[in-house]
């Protein structure tokens, strides 16, 4: 075999060592084991992650195109701080893209697609039943990216679903400053979840706008005013 061979399975063992890195430390911020200002250094975490620094650098480099890590001069990294107008902003924005993205979508979206949006709101719950809501948060992320991801592209407009993909996800940390309960917040999640199937199913695109925005609104305590 020459070399020209065995390149295609070093790039590809390469790409595989990145995914690894990006999903270990975008897990971590997301539930809050790596916190809001927290510095990243690539040979820490490489060594938790069982790779060398080099796909922990570019996994660094792919968060902070999200918005989840700010790079600092010489590639120094931390996790980004949010404040809750930061928090508020990144809500009404999806809250508005997501409720069009719905409204569009209810004409269009497959049974296929139906169901699959009510398999994933059937395992959604169960997790959450089983789990509570600190153990089953890696689980829930996905599958709630996948929730919105279905709709997204059955609303057949790839502009807005590229934006959607690369909406801003927040640290779970972050909303410990809600007065609101986690649990009842999540249980009124699968709620919404619920009645935005409802509102594709009848295709009514009105309801279907509504529920999302509603859906999105509701997550925030009003904690920062709309700006001026």
């Amino acid at each position: 075999m020459t070399n020209q061979d065995n390149a295609p399975a070093r790039d590809g063992e390469a790409s595989g060592a990145v995914e690894t890195a990006y999903r270990f430390i975008r897990t971590a911020i997301i539930s809050g084991d790596l916190a809001s200002g927290e510095t990243l250094q690539e040979s820490r975490l490489a060594e938790r992650i069982g790779v060398s620094r080099t796909p922990v650098r570019e996994a660094l480099s792919r968060l902070a195109s999200e918005g989840l890590v700010v790079l600092e001069r010489y590639r120094r990294g931390q996790v980004a701080s949010f404040s809750m107008a930061d928090v508020a902003e990144v809500f009404r924005l999806r809250g508005k893209l997501e409720g069009h993205g719905a409204r569009r979508a209810c004409r269009r979206i497959s049974a296929d697609d139906i169901a699959r949006l009510e398999a994933v709101e059937d395992e959604m719950e169960a997790v959450f039943a089983e789990l509570g809501w600190h153990r089953h948060l890696s689980r829930f992320d996905e599958l709630n990216n996948e929730f919105h991801a279905i709709i997204a592209r059955a609303a057949d407009s790839p502009r807005l679903e590229k934006i959607l993909a690369s909406s801003l996800e927040l640290p779970a940390s972050i909303f410990n400053h809600y007065i609101e309960p986690v649990d009842e917040r999540t249980r009124r999640t699968h709620r919404q979840h619920r009645e935005i199937i409802a509102a594709l199913k009848a295709r009514n695109p009105d309801w279907a706008e509504a529920a999302m925005s509603a859906h999105l609104f509701s997550i925030l305590n009003d904690p920062a005013p709309d700006p001026e």
